[in-house]
Order: C-alpha cells, then structure tokens, then sequence
C-alpha cells in the first residue's frame, strides 16, 4: 500500500517537474481514465495533453489508503496546485491502483474540487 502511495506522489513530482505525461505512459493501466472538473480522458489523452502544460507547484495532505481486496489500493488526498495555466487550484483527489505484473498500476483518479457544499 505504501509503495502505491509513493508512486501517486512521484506522480506530483514529475508534475512540478513538467514531466506528468510521461508517469501516465509508465505507470497507467492501457484503459485508465481520469474524471477532471471538465470532463474525463484516458490515457492516451492525458500523456498529449500533459505535454502541453507547464509544470505546477504542489502540496499534499490528509492521505488515506485503503486496501480494497489483495490487489487494489484506494488512496484518497487534498492537493493544492499552482502555476501560470491554472491558479490556486484545490480539491481533494482520489487514486485507485491495482497490482500489475511486478508493481503498482493507476486505473482511475477523480478530482473533487473544493466549493460550497451543503451537507
């Protein structure tokens, strides 16, 4: 589960690093998809797209992992984002990993941004 972890932050490390497009083309499943505020797009259009971008500056907190069944890791975090494409970003991030082969897979992350809700 740890491991799973790791891997989700070295995602944001090659992010800040403007090298995000290339942890999807290692690290995510061939029919992996990502839910953002616009809309959703697998993998093959988030490798193009971050490509496009410049990186970000970034700060995780309040991470939690859960062990689905022996193969899958739920992880669940708040990220704060910035930089020049998209400005005091903040939501709360939900990472699903599955065992592949010899190490951990992403197959789903869905953003949450932070607003008004009321609960």
């Amino acid at each position: 589960m740890d491991q799973a972890w790791k891997l989700e932050r070295h995602f944001w490390e090659e992010l800040s690093e403007g090298r995000a497009g290339g942890f999807y083309a290692r690290h995510m499943t061939a029919d992996g998809y990502v839910v953002l505020p616009n809309g959703v797009m697998n993998r093959d259009e988030l490798i193009v797209r971050w490509e496009q971008h410049e990186p970000l500056t970034y700060e995780l907190s309040e991470p939690r992992l859960l062990l689905v069944d022996g193969g899958s890791v739920l992880i669940q975090y708040h990220a704060s984002a910035d930089g020049s494409w998209l400005s005091n970003y903040r939501a709360w991030i939900t990472s699903l990993y599955t065992w592949e082969g010899a190490d951990w897979a992403l197959v789903f992350r869905q953003h949450t941004p932070e607003g008004p809700f009321a609960f």
